[in-house]
């Protein structure tokens, strides 16, 4: 598929091809992002875990430390939030 982009004019816009160097640094782009994808989405993983466990799990660790809640509730919960947010 050709590339083509607007070239704004006095007599209106008009749509022309891009250049062999546009071409190139559009596909340059196009592969780096490709080629990113696999460390955004594990950089998404994580922002998702540390907020799950700043909301959900940090306050049990405290709370199973005083022995408000039985043991291994804090384990279990970050358990679940790795299985919620698998890498």
């Amino acid at each position: 598929m050709a590339r083509t982009k607007e070239i704004a004019g006095p007599n209106g816009s008009q749509t022309v091809a891009l250049s062999a160097e546009e071409n190139a640094a559009c596909d340059a782009e196009e592969k780096l992002w490709a080629d990113s994808a696999p460390a955004r989405a594990a950089e998404e993983v994580q922002i998702n875990r540390r907020a799950a466990y700043q909301a959900e799990s940090d306050p049990l660790f405290f709370e199973e430390q005083t022995g408000e809640v039985a043991a291994g509730t804090w384990a279990a919960k970050r358990s679940e939030i790795k299985e919620r947010f698998p890498k």
